[in-house]
């Protein structure tokens, strides 16, 4: 289970991009998700990451630990870090409004893509003594038909999702739930 902590803001980007530049090598990484599928792993983990360097608040030394592995055709991730953490449920809204506007931004859909391509997401908002984490496993995304990733339906929450935004903590439908993104 591979583990990389990142703990200089203004290269965490970049030092992302070459441990994603190492999954192409990776045969496990590979078989699972397909060439497509790192491409669309390395998006998601880049629009968290960069999300973070942006605009999380730091109180005390920046650290960021991305954790990846392979299981069959699963490719599992989860990021801690030592932010003081965001509403993510408000974020999403926010995203959500773009979309609507007459002349949409091409910037601010990040999380909105993050929850279009992620299976069984978890999201653990910061609190006293207890790291930020968001948690996802991935799959060959929708049998390599990368267009069906965004269409409109795909951005909507699973109701069981939305219920539990109430008390910060996010988790996604179990993994036996069909996902949303495969027709």
């Amino acid at each position: 289970m591979p583990t990389h902590t990142f703990t200089d803001l203004d290269r965490a980007v970049d030092a992302l991009h070459a441990v994603a530049d190492g999954w192409n090598a990776e045969c496990a990484m590979v078989e699972a998700l397909g060439t497509d599928g790192l491409h669309v792993l390395r998006l998601t983990v880049h629009e968290w990451i960069a999300n973070l360097v942006q605009h999380a608040s730091f109180p005390e030394d920046a650290e960021i630990v991305l954790t990846t592995a392979v299981d069959g055709d699963v490719v599992r991730c989860a990021v801690e870090d030592t932010s003081s953490g965001f509403d993510f449920a408000a974020q999403i809204e926010s995203q959500r409004s773009i979309l609507d506007a007459p002349a949409p931004s091409e910037r601010g859909r990040g999380l909105l893509m993050l929850v279009s391509c992620a299976e069984d997401l978890d999201f653990r908002p910061a609190a006293d003594g207890v790291r930020q984490r968001l948690a996802f496993s991935m799959r060959d995304p929708a049998g390599g038909d990368l267009g069906a990733l965004f269409r409109p339906a795909d951005l909507e929450l699973d109701p069981d999702l939305a219920r539990s935004m109430g008390d910060g903590h996010i988790s996604a439908a179990p993994a036996s739930a069909p996902s949303p993104r495969h027709p």
